[in-house]
């Protein structure tokens, strides 16, 4: 593991995992639906697991990884348009989270 990888917040495992996601479901993207949700189902679960600790005072990191789960759950049934909504719910709340750090 590098340094780099080493310092990442969870501000910066969050914002990767949503930006893939968000690659994943785009209407250009989606050769495969089922499967385009299914890499970005799976990129949330694992940046959700290994997010660590979220300070309380960091709203908008909070409402960032509620969005983020949330769309993890529409990806499960396949609803593409309400996770991509979420997804870029989070991303916004990201902006507002670096801002907080």
């Amino acid at each position: 593991m590098s340094s780099a990888v080493g310092t990442r917040t969870s501000t910066d495992v969050l914002e990767l995992a949503v930006e893939q996601a968000l690659a994943s479901v785009r209407p250009a993207a989606l050769g495969d639906p089922v499967d385009g949700a299914r890499h970005a189902e799976e990129a949330l679960r694992d940046a959700l697991r290994d997010t660590g600790p979220v300070d309380d005072g960091n709203m908008a990191l909070r409402y960032a990884l509620a969005c983020a789960e949330a769309a993890r759950e529409h990806l499960q049934y396949g609803e593409i348009q309400e996770a991509r909504t979420l997804l870029t719910a989070a991303r916004g709340q990201l902006v507002l989270a670096h801002e907080r750090v």
